[in-house]
């Protein structure tokens, strides 16, 4: 899960009328930052004193909205501006084979660990992981769309998550769509 912290604009000790030291900058007029699912909005500070909030943003998976959550409580109730999620058909022809392969370092007594969570995950088969020679690997094919994202980040961070050291990563696609000759 990536998380992406913002804070408020800093509060400069300066009044109004006193002038902004040559070595400091201020941003004119408001200014969008924009990194991935999130946008930031940065105004000129106004007035002396500013709420100081912590906000963070969650990036969550395969297009989901992106959260706000303060530290401070705030009233949270949907806002009218919120896009609704997206709902896209898959056709035949969107659908592929993943082949994933990764190499590294594990213990032999966690092989039933990561085995058990990548169980879980839907769409896996031909799963097999095993540790030859000190070098352990896990071998699995997956179904998967065109319209999917993060699906091998997801199998990382589960491998991952049940002890696997991840060294060497090999994915390659197979178009399910048929060849006519």
């Amino acid at each position: 899960m990536a998380s992406i912290s913002t804070f408020p604009a800093l509060h400069f000790p300066f009044s109004k009328s006193s002038p902004i030291p040559s070595h400091s900058f201020s941003l004119p007029s408001p200014t969008n930052f924009t990194l991935s699912a999130a946008s930031f909005r940065h105004s000129p500070l106004q007035g002396r004193s500013l709420p100081r909030v912590l906000k963070q943003v969650r990036a969550v998976e395969e297009d989901a909205s992106v959260p706000e959550l303060g530290v401070e409580s705030e009233a949270s109730s949907p806002s009218p501006s919120d896009p609704p999620a997206v709902t896209v058909p898959v056709s035949p022809s969107d659908v592929l084979t993943m082949f994933f392969q990764a190499e590294g370092t594990l213990n032999e007594s966690a092989i039933p660990s990561v085995t058990g969570a990548l169980e879980q995950t839907e769409g896996i088969s031909g799963l097999k992981v095993q540790v030859v020679e000190g070098i352990a690997s896990v071998a699995l094919t997956k179904q998967t769309t065109i319209q999917s994202t993060g699906v091998a980040s997801s199998l990382i961070e589960t491998i991952q998550g049940a002890g696997f050291k991840l060294q060497t990563l090999n994915l390659s696609f197979e178009d399910e769509e048929e060849v006519f000759v």
